[in-house]
């Protein structure tokens, strides 16, 4: 069995004008979900093996933010296929996962919740309709699946097994 845990950057400014959206920075709500999703992410003892991170400015301090809440630093990879991609592309990159068994996206929507929503098959019927409907920001969805190699995965093949939302914390 495989875990991908899907995360959608933390609350970010406003787009500035003249300024590329790239360089949004996350605003003072973020970081404050930020250390409610870092608390949770070390209780429940979440430790991916491998983070993929988009490599803009907003998903560079999301992941900033809960670096410190992992038992075991896992490796970290920043990558602009993350960042204005679709789902396909979402999809290709996990498929190139070799080796590790717990994988974490971080990255932007509406990609990660069409990637939660698409993967997810069953689970608790709140946290389904909730990442099928809207995927606030610094939603992490936690997916089991019952695969060996990435190269597996499929739409309708996870577990969600955990939702966590800032705002619910």
């Amino acid at each position: 069995m495989l875990r991908l845990y899907v995360m959608r950057h933390a609350k970010s400014s406003w787009a500035v004008p003249g300024a590329r959206d790239f360089d949004r920075e996350l605003n003072e709500r973020g970081r404050l979900d930020l250390e409610k999703l870092s608390r949770a992410i070390s209780a429940k003892q979440y430790t991916p093996e491998l983070i993929l991170c988009s490599s803009a400015t907003r998903t560079r301090e999301t992941y900033e933010g809960i670096a410190g809440a992992f038992a075991e630093p896992p490796e970290v990879s920043f990558t602009e296929k993350l960042y204005s991609s679709g789902l396909d592309d979402y999809m290709r990159t996990i498929h190139s996962v070799t080796d590790a068994r717990s994988l974490m996206l971080i990255g932007h929507n509406p990609m990660c919740g069409a990637l939660a929503a698409s993967l997810a098959v069953s689970g608790d019927d709140e946290h389904l309709e909730l990442i099928g409907y809207k995927y606030p920001t610094g939603t992490i969805s936690v997916l089991d699946i019952e695969i060996e190699a990435w190269s597996e995965l499929k739409p309708q093949s996870a577990f969600l097994a955990d939702c966590l939302v800032p705002s619910a914390l």
